[in-house]
């Protein structure tokens, strides 16, 4: 009887990898997107001092994107050929070092030229994380992954920001710089090390994993071989022009734009209300944003339990979109109604994306798994680009966030919409665990 005929050999073997693989996966993650986003816990101090306008500091959020929107399918389909050891790490190192140059930009030109440097070297990391998940597990399994890992998006936001506000004190009372010249420094430097973690500990496939025994090797290979067997290969240009990859793409445009805008003009909409006190960024950052790990941990569970639907997307992102509508609406910019309304968006996007991300990986397989991965991620960073260009032009030109806020609403509501209307009839969902289905498959 073969290993596959043996659900516990295969679920020994998920344990050991979430075990193994997860927390560097996360960790990767999480020290990622803060190397993204601490530009936004550096701004309250860093724009006047290099005299940055809301407009000229949204155009350097924005030009991060260019490069990184440029490079994403090329660098997925190098780490398809090399591995992903040697890839990720790679990307690590040079996203380090680039984030820690930060620390020397003086006026908007260097600004915008250190951001856009910095979206060069981390092109590729997110969509090649994924193709990882997805060339280690699969079915209902992977949803479960997804989740877990996925909580170190938003934990990145909520600790991120007390831990930069930290460094930022710790760089002006202890060292004697400006504090955001040492947080940009400190945070860069700990990519680099992740990076050469990265190289020694991370296995590229589960044959390469020295602590799987050969059964285990085999049940996931047989697993991996069953979900893909379901599956059309188009090929890597193929999968570029693949509806169902297109129509992904805009589902998650729609959603990364509102996401980070948020994430970057947070810390500066928090500043601009009157009645928020010196310890309000890091509240309306902390708060959120863990209720948004929390969320996106216990939603991908319930979805892995009863099975992937359009819904389990659709309905959080909606009621996100409805949460940011009534902070635009919040004429007097209260302090409460702000904290209420990104708390209840937090919670609603993070408990969204991993589903997205589980809709995504599971209908593509292969080298068209590489490709449709990085085009969908490519044209959700294009979401990133009109969030720091569009929100900075925006809030000068109408003198509050209330129109901005207002646009971001709108664009989580129609991925919503989009998402229920067309996700179940293009794409297989995932068997319920337990189900007929998936015993099928894995017999």
């Amino acid at each position: 009887m073969s290993t596959v005929s043996h659900p516990t050999v295969l679920q020994r073997a998920n344990t050991k990898a979430m075990k193994r693989l997860l927390p560097i996966l996360a960790l990767l993650l999480f020290v990622n997107y803060l190397d993204r986003v601490n530009v936004g816990f550096a701004a309250p101090t860093m724009n006047p001092a290099i005299d940055l306008t809301a407009t000229t500091y949204g155009i350097g959020v924005a030009v991060f994107f260019v490069g990184y929107v440029l490079l994403e399918i090329p660098s997925n389909y190098v780490m398809f050929r090399i591995g992903a050891r040697k890839w990720l790490s790679r990307i690590a190192v040079s996203w380090g070092i680039v984030a820690a140059l930060h620390a020397l930009v003086v006026d908007f030109p260097t600004f915008a030229l250190a951001r856009a440097l910095l979206g060069i070297a981390e092109a590729g990391l997110l969509p090649g994380i994924l193709l990882y998940i997805s060339l280690w597990f699969s079915g209902p399994q992977r949803i479960l992954v997804l989740g877990i890992y996925y909580v170190a998006l938003p934990l990145s936001t909520a600790l991120g920001g007390p831990l930069s506000n930290w460094l930022i004190d710790l760089g002006d009372t202890t060292f004697g710089i400006e504090g955001w010249r040492f947080m940009f420094a400190f945070e860069g430097i700990a990519a680099v090390a992740l990076g050469i973690v990265v190289f020694f500990a991370l296995p590229s496939l589960p044959r390469d994993a020295r602590w799987l025994t050969p059964d285990e090797k085999d049940a996931m290979a047989a697993a991996s071989e069953a979900a893909e067997a379901g599956h059309h290969q188009k090929g890597f240009l193929g999968a570029l022009r693949s509806p169902v990859t297109l129509r992904l793409a805009g589902i998650f445009f729609l959603m990364t734009f509102p996401m980070f805008a948020i994430s970057f003009f947070l810390p500066l909409v928090t500043s601009a209300i009157a009645e928020a006190g010196p310890g309000a960024v890091s509240l309306v950052t902390f708060i959120p944003f863990t209720l948004g790990a929390i969320g996106s941990f216990v939603w991908s569970r319930y979805s892995h339990r009863r099975g992937l639907r359009p819904w389990h997307y659709g309905v959080p992102i909606i009621v996100a979109g409805i949460a940011v509508l009534a902070c635009a609406l919040s004429r007097s910019g209260s302090f409460p109604v702000l904290l209420g309304g990104v708390t209840i968006a937090a919670v609603g996007i993070y408990s969204a994306a991993p589903i997205f991300w589980s809709f995504a990986t599971g209908s593509l397989s292969g080298s068209s798994s590489a490709a449709g991965l990085a085009l969908i991620n490519t044209v959700g960073s294009l979401g990133g680009f009109v969030a720091g260009y569009f929100t900075g032009w925006l809030r000068d030109a109408t003198g509050e966030y209330s129109l901005p806020l207002a646009v971001m609403a709108v664009s989580l509501v129609l991925s919503g919409v989009i998402a229920l209307l067309t996700l179940g009839r293009h794409i297989l969902s995932v068997a319920p665990v337990g189900s007929n289905e998936e015993r099928s498959t894995a017999a």
